[in-house]
């Protein structure tokens, strides 16, 4: 069984400046590091790491990842991707920090993805053997700080075949879903209870809109809104806050140095995974569903950037 979302690897333009922006400012926590990558996590996130940055030509997504529960469930979706005709790679532990072997795929939209089941985890004992939990060090933290890893938004070419992949063959849940002119525009996919792991959104062709971090409250929104603007990165910010409808969270959209966007963000809901799925009409949606506050937002926020071609 697939379990949640696990991490991203963002193509950066300047990993001098990635440093800066993600640890010096919005407090990152840095795991490990190599030449020309960062491995990040959320001060709330249990793995060694959840964010990856790797100096590229071009910003974009590398690759995100999924955990699953078992070797067995490798060995599963391996067979269900090659009957599937996409290819496949199998990838031996130590590749990426602290994971274990993992597999290597496109998914049927196109975009590439890890599943994995090991992951080192962050310590949760000090030196003398008393339990600290990750979140636990709050002494130790700066920045906003992020929590934790939360979705992926994607561009996908076609809503209603990715949902055959992402629904039907690997059995994600539907949380809520936008339907115009008799085809899906949008959908929100989960294999956690909260509102998405994935979203996937109709666009001409693959790519990355946004990776998101959830913070535990809305004040933690304003407050990466001053860090941002106050540590001199004021372009960063592109749009927000604001508060969405449809899933009910409060946002902050960032442009990160090296080109990436970053959703800051918090305040959605938990609602089973056996439960049917909201269905939005276009003109609901874009009345008060993609904002709850307004209908304005900023012709860059239509932009996205490019994914891996070269993977598995």
């Amino acid at each position: 069984m697939i379990v949640r979302l696990g991490h991203a690897a963002l193509f950066v333009t300047d990993i001098e400046a990635s440093r800066t922006f993600y640890v010096d400012v919005l407090g990152f926590t840095l795991a490990a590091s190599e030449p020309g990558k960062l491995y990040l996590r959320g001060n709330e996130d249990f793995d060694l790491w959840t964010l990856a940055l790797v100096e590229a030509p071009r910003a974009g997504l590398e690759h995100f990842s999924l955990r699953v529960d078992s070797h067995d469930e490798l060995r599963r979706l391996e067979k269900l991707h090659q009957e599937m005709g996409l290819p496949t790679r199998r990838v031996p532990s130590g590749v990426e920090p602290g994971q274990g072997d993992a597999l290597r795929v496109y998914t049927s939209d196109g975009h590439p993805i890890e599943f994995y089941y090991q992951m080192e985890q962050v310590p949760l004992y000090d030196a003398e053997g008393h339990v600290r939990l990750p979140m636990r060090s709050s002494h130790l933290s700066h920045g906003i700080p992020p929590a934790r890893i939360d979705h992926v938004n994607l561009r996908v070419t076609d809503v209603d075949a990715s949902l055959r992949y992402w629904r039907d063959r690997l059995d994600f849940s539907v949380a809520e879903y936008v339907e115009r002119d008799n085809f899906t525009f949008a959908a929100w996919v989960r294999r956690y209870p909260f509102t998405h792991d994935v979203a996937l959104v109709r666009s001409n062709a693959p790519s990355l809109h946004h990776v998101a971090y959830y913070v535990p409250d809305p004040h933690m929104i304003l407050r990466a809104a001053d860090l941002v603007s106050d540590t001199g990165f004021q372009d960063a910010i592109e749009f927000g806050p604001g508060r969405h409808g449809l899933g009910n969270a409060f946002f902050l959209y960032l442009r990160a140095p090296g080109g990436n966007r970053l959703e800051i963000y918090t305040g959605d809901y938990t609602r089973d995974l056996d439960q049917p799925p909201v269905k939005w009409s276009w003109e609901e949606y874009d009345k008060r569903g993609r904002l709850s506050w307004s209908r304005d937002y900023p012709g860059r926020f239509l932009e996205t950037t490019p994914v891996n071609t070269r993977w598995p």
